[in-house]
């Protein structure tokens, strides 16, 4: 008896890298319209602003290794982008999905070698490097249908200010507590702190 051994992909028909890419964009369609729902405008900013960031640093890096720019049409690029806006807060400063993106697409994916060739997953290396790198600014989530709208949120995103309309006990992070703890632990009051 005689055993074939076949090579990858073991997916029948004819799907391809940008048909598949599709198929995830359109998966992630009722995530972002969800997100979105619960979260405001901040996470359609995040994906703009992640999406174009991959799509242009892999066309540059495309470009540097000499190779056709006419694979970043596979969408790998745009769904890295996505992957990694939706991780985010919705709250982020605008250079959180451009860092993300830019270390994604050129450190974790093109640095080995393109697609199908980097050991890990280039949106959720981005968002461990964020992670280690910013962790104040990715604690930082608004509560559920506290959210802002579109235009105070791009003034959050690209000026930093809080919106007026954005109560503060509506914004969660770790450091407020962690403050009270440490200055409590110093014989503060209260009262002192506040």
């Amino acid at each position: 008896m005689e055993f074939k051994t076949y090579s990858s992909p073991h997916l029948p028909g004819s799907n391809s890298v940008t048909i598949m890419m599709r198929r995830v964009l359109m998966a992630l369609l009722p995530g972002i319209v969800c997100f979105t729902w619960l979260f405001g405008w901040g996470i359609v900013v995040n994906i703009l602003l992640a999406s174009l960031t991959a799509l242009l640093a892999e066309a540059a890096i495309l470009a540097l290794r000499k190779r056709p720019v006419t694979t970043l049409l596979d969408g790998s690029a745009l769904v890295t982008g996505v992957l990694l806006a939706l991780a985010l807060p919705p709250l982020t400063p605008w250079w959180i999905p451009v860092i993300g993106s830019l270390f994604a697409i050129v450190i974790a994916k093109q640095l080995y070698g393109g697609l199908g060739y980097n050991p890990f997953n280039p949106a959720m290396a981005g968002y461990v490097v964020l992670l280690i790198s910013f962790p104040l600014e990715l604690t930082l989530w608004s509560a559920p249908g506290a959210y802002p709208g579109f235009t105070d949120t791009l003034i959050h995103a690209f000026a930093g200010n809080v919106p007026a309309d954005q109560p503060l006990d509506a914004l969660s992070m770790a450091t407020p507590m962690d403050s009270i703890k440490t200055r409590l632990g110093l014989s503060e009051t209260l009262s002192e702190i506040h």
